[in-house]
Parts: structure tokens; C-alpha cells; sequence
């Protein structure tokens, strides 16, 4: 244990002499500021070796006056913290241990955090006003009822994880909390607990929400938020208008070394709650069999109106779909349907053995009604994943032609058919994943294969590759491109990175 006076030799010294590579604690440098030229200004403390909260207050109070205290290491995992708090106004703290500490009620104004794991900190009560962060992880850490107005989120370093993050009630207004898509930048689990948040003018668009509990009662005003959120918000309180976008505070720098300005559509609050209320009513409305599961009597019923059952649940749905619309055109064989029914039973629990049924089923069906798609040569029509469920009714308009620009930027994929003179299809495509992995799709010519449904190309070696099926604005893939469920044949015209996929997509043409 080092002893007081040799710590606070080793603890304060003059700012760090430059060298080839800048020091980690440049990175206190503010938005807009110069690092070499902040540095004259800055009492750099050199914590490494301090363990102790008390020793380390005494560094703090010895820095000499005027000058920010830019603190480097320190080791205090589940100290109490309570106490120097004060001594840490407008500092900045760099890969510093503060796992589980407390600063429960606490008022430190301009603190900047960099390289820190926050994990299971207590700051409930906090006045930290114009906080703000780089590469820090709040992982189960508890800001409940916290002043954080200003607070500036960058996920960078390792990422960050805001699992069990509580920001109930917290002041989060003018905030931004800034994500990648990359393993250094991203968001693990970016849906903290903001119920009765003040949310005014917060950039939470980086983040994904997948509970309408988690935001209930929040304030939103100004609040910018990803189209992928808005059918999580019937439970917060629109206090004034909306700003959609994805990843608006961006992480990544566009080609003139700015950072990058994805597309922003303002909307109204009556039109947000318009939004809100048709994209929830979709969801829930999708999340079910094509029956009700309160009658559900049958073991395959069951599994279907299973927790976890969402991706069977859509395949019965789109078979009933299929299925009526074949009887509408009198195509629809009710023998043959039953004896599909009978048939589910031989797949017992085996998800993928009944997926494979649904989807054979459905291309049968969907073979009878035709190709579904029928372009000119040289006309194109592109799909996109559908970052905001709307009825069909509701993709036309001004609103809709709006926020169109923000929903295929938050689309991530696109795939481009063109007419060829011969009636084939060429497709192309692209897609990213998490950490930037990509997809690829390049078809020359695909046609339509009426016995099973699919519009199909034939591999180098002769066989049948079924690839996608149209129906209505949508097209549905048949593999991922994926490794997962990708046949080796197929993987000659689409193929993925190993977090990356190809999903059913859109034409999100208004019509």
C-alpha cells in the first residue's frame, strides 16, 4: 500500500509531454476543443496506484487551483464515493475501476467519463448535469430519479451494455446516447429503463426499444427517435412533437470527415400518436396463428401459440393467407389441404421440421396463383426491410412521403429486381449486420418455378436453387444467405458474413 505522501507525489504532475502516439487522456479533450492546446489547462493526476478513496481525495484537493482535474486510473470497485464527489467537478476520469461504486445523491456538474466500466454503480438522486461519456459501460448501473440534462453518450473502445440501466425518471433532456454498428462502437442490449424519463430533445435514436413498459410515462418532446421505437411507445407521454431518424448522433465520420448526417423527418404529436397506434396495432395483430389460442386444443397448436413461436406463428399466418387466396381463385384443393394439416403431426417438437412444412405448403399454394411479379425489361423495383410496420393504406401521403427517406436509411438492405427481355429476373442485393458484416446477391436471370412456387436459378451443377417469392408489395427470401440455413448451392448467387443476413423485404414505393 502506498503510503499518503508518496502517493501524492506519484498523483499529480504536470500535463503528459507529447509523444508519437497521444495520451489516453487526450480523450478528455470536450466536443470542439484541441487536446494539445486543452492540455496547458488540465492538472493531470496519475491514480494507478491509489486504491483508496481518501488518498485519492487528498490528490484531488492538492492539484493546483484553477486547473481541471484529469484523473488517469485509480482502483475503487464498490467504494463508497459519496464524499470526494465534490472534488470532481467539470473532472474527467480515464480507465478508471468504479465498478459498483456509490454516488447516490451526489452533484458533480460536467464530469466526463472515458474507458470506464460503471457496471452496478449506484447514482440514484445524482446532479450530474452535462455529463458525458466515451467507451464507458453502465451495465446494471442505477441513475433512478438522476439530473443527467445534456448527458452525452458515446459508445466507443469496447462498446457499452445498458442491460438493467435504470434512467426511471431521470432528467434526460438535450441528452444523446451515440452507437455503431461495429464490435467497438456498438450498443449491447440498448434498451435502458427510461419510464418517466424526461426525454425532451434526447437523441435516443441509436437505441433500440422492445418494451412499451420500459418507456411508459416518459416525457417526449423534440425527443428523436428510430422508426424501428415508435411501436414501442404507446405507454409514454407525447408532450410535443417527434423527430424521426436512425442513428441521428452518429458514431462514424461521412467522406469529409464530418460526422455522418443520416436523413431527420420532424412530425407532428398527432402524428406520432397516428404512427404509433398503426404500427402497434400491426404488430399485435401479426404476432398470432392464423386461430384463436384461447380455443387451442390440438398439441400442434399449442406449439404454435407458443412465448417463443413468432417466426412459426407468421408461417401459418402466411399460409392461411395462401390458402385463401387460393380458394378465391379456385385453385384451392380442400382434400389436399386437410391431408397437409394431418401431416404437421409427424414433426412432434421439431421447429424446424414444421418450418420446413410451412414453407413447402406456402410455395405450393403460391405456385398456383402464379408469379406474383411480372416487370418489363429494364424496369426495376427494389425491397427493403420494413423498419416501421404501416398498413398498406397508410404508405401514401405526405406524412408517409416524409418519413420515407428516414425508413430506408434505417433499412440496412436492398434488393433491386430488373426485368429481363426473356421474362426472367436479374435480382442484386445487399445487406449489413452487426460489426459491418455484409451480404451479397447476384442473380442473372431467375424464373419462375410454378411446382414449387419459387422464383428459382439452376446451380453449376444442374440443381433447382429456389431463391424468392413475391407476394403483393413484399418479397420473401427463401434463405438468408446465411451459413445457418444456406444450402452450399445456393451460396453461388447469395451469401452473408457470420452476423449478417438477408430478411423478407418491402417496396416502399408510395402508392
Amino acid at each position: 500500500m502506498l503510503t499518503l505522501a508518496a502517493a501524492l507525489a506519484l498523483a499529480v504532475q504536470e500535463p503528459e509531454a507529447s509523444s508519437e502516439d497521444p495520451p489516453v487522456t487526450d480523450l478528455c479533450a470536450l466536443p470542439g476543443e484541441d487536446a494539445a492546446t486543452a492540455r496547458a489547462g488540465w492538472a493531470i493526476i496519475d491514480a494507478r496506484e491509489i486504491t483508496s478513496p481518501k488518498v485519492f481525495a487528498d490528490a484531488l484537493k492538492n492539484a493546483p487551483a484553477g486547473k481541471r482535474r484529469v484523473v488517469q486510473g485509480g482502483s475503487f470497485k464498490d467504494a463508497d464515493m459519496r464524499p470526494l464527489a465534490p472534488l470532481l467537478k467539470g473532472a474527467c476520469l480515464v480507465e478508471t475501476e468504479l465498478e459498483g461504486t456509490n454516488w447516490e445523491g451526489t452533484a458533480i456538474p460536467n464530469l466526463r467519463l472515458v474507458r470506464i466500466a460503471f457496471t452496478g454503480a449506484k447514482a440514484a438522486r445524482a446532479g450530474w448535469p452535462g455529463l458525458s461519456t466515451y467507451g464507458v459501460d453502465l451495465a446494471g448501473s442505477d441513475f433512478t430519479g438522476a439530473d443527467l440534462a445534456g448527458m452525452r453518450f458515446v459508445s466507443a473502445w469496447q462498446g457499452a451494455d445498458f442491460g438493467n440501466v435504470s434512467f426511471r425518471a431521470a432528467n434526460l433532456t438535450d441528452a444523446s446516447f451515440a452507437c455503431g454498428i461495429t464490435v467497438d462502437e456498438w450498443c449491447i442490449n440498448g434498451a435502458p429503463d427510461f419510464a418517466g424519463a424526461d426525454l425532451t430533445r434526447a437523441d435516443i435514436s441509436g437505441l433500440w426499444l422492445w418494451d412499451a413498459k420500459g418507456i411508459a410515462g416518459a416525457a417526449l418532446d423534440g425527443t428523436i427517435i428510430a422508426p424501428a421505437s415508435f411501436a414501442y411507445l404507446s405507454e409514454a407521454r407525447i408532450a410535443g412533437p417527434l423527430r424521426m431518424s436512425q442513428n441521428f448522433t452518429s458514431v462514424y465520420l461521412d467522406e469529409t470527415g464530418d460526422p455522418y448526417q443520416p436523413p431527420v423527418a420532424d412530425i407532428t404529436a398527432d402524428e406520432a400518436r397516428t404512427l404509433i397506434a398503426a404500427t402497434r396495432a400491426l404488430s399485435e395483430a401479426e404476432d398470432r396463428p392464423s386461430f384463436d389460442c384461447a380455443k387451442a386444443s390440438a398439441p400442434i397448436e399449442k406449439t404454435l401459440c407458443g412465448e417463443y413461436e413468432s417466426e412459426l406463428r407468421a408461417l401459418d399466418r402466411d399460409l392461411a393467407a395462401a390458402w385463401a387466396a387460393a380458394r378465391a381463385a379456385g385453385k384451392g384443393d380442400l382434400a389436399a389441404q386437410r391431408r397437409w394439416l394431418a401431416s404437421r403431426d409427424k414433426c412432434g417438437d421439431d421447429r424446424t421440421c414444421l418450418a420446413d412444412l410451412y414453407e413447402a405448403r406456402i410455395a405450393v399454394l403460391r405456385g398456383q396463383l402464379g408469379p406474383g411479379i411480372a416487370l418489363r425489361p429494364g424496369e426495376k423495383v427494389t425491397y427493403e426491410l420494413d423498419a416501421l410496420p404501416l398498413p398498406d393504406a397508410m404508405r401514401r401521403g405526405e406524412l408517409y412521403e416524409r418519413i420515407l427517406p428516414v425508413l430506408r436509411e434505417a433499412s440496412g438492405q436492398e434488393i433491386t429486381l430488373t426485368g429481363n427481355a426473356d421474362g426472367s429476373i436479374a435480382a442484386e442485393g445487399f445487406a449489413i449486420g452487426a460489426n459491418a458484416h455484409m451480404c451479397d446477391l447476384a442473380v442473372e436471370a431467375a424464373r419462375f418455378d410454378p411446382a414449387t412456387g419459387w422464383w428459382s436459378v439452376r446451380a453449376e451443377g444442374g440443381k433447382q436453387v429456389p431463391l424468392f417469392r413475391i407476394d403483393g408489395r413484399r418479397i420473401v427470401m427463401r434463405y438468408s444467405g446465411n451459413m445457418g440455413d444456406t444450402p452450399e448451392e445456393a451460396m453461388d448467387f447469395i451469401s452473408c458474413g457470420a452476423r449478417a443476413d438477408f430478411g423478407d423485404g418491402i417496396d416502399l414505393t408510395p402508392r
